[in-house]
């Protein structure tokens, strides 16, 4: 649908998360990423270290691909802060 719309002539924005809780593409965000025209990603800061942050590290135990949370759920980790606490957990599956 979106690749309609902007062959249509129509400005479409998405936003959404572009990985998973284990850092895995997620959902259709890789193909929209592959066929946008523009992309601007906005980062959190890493709650560990405080570089910018590019993924959310899950910090309940919940093996669902989809889980809504917030600040309870989730925290933002830079890619080595991120590394190293999902090596700290149990195997996840």
């Amino acid at each position: 649908m979106c690749e309609r719309l902007a062959n249509q002539g129509l400005r479409v924005i998405v936003a959404g998360l572009d990985m998973d809780f284990m850092g895995k593409p997620f959902g259709p965000m890789p193909q929209l990423l592959a066929i946008a025209d523009y992309i601007t990603k906005v980062h959190a800061i890493c709650m560990h270290c405080g570089d910018l942050a590019n993924h959310s590290f899950r910090t309940v135990p919940d093996n669902a691909l989809i889980m809504l949370g917030e600040k309870e759920s989730y925290i933002p980790l830079c890619r080595g802060c991120f590394v190293a606490a999902m090596e700290k957990q149990p195997t996840v599956g």
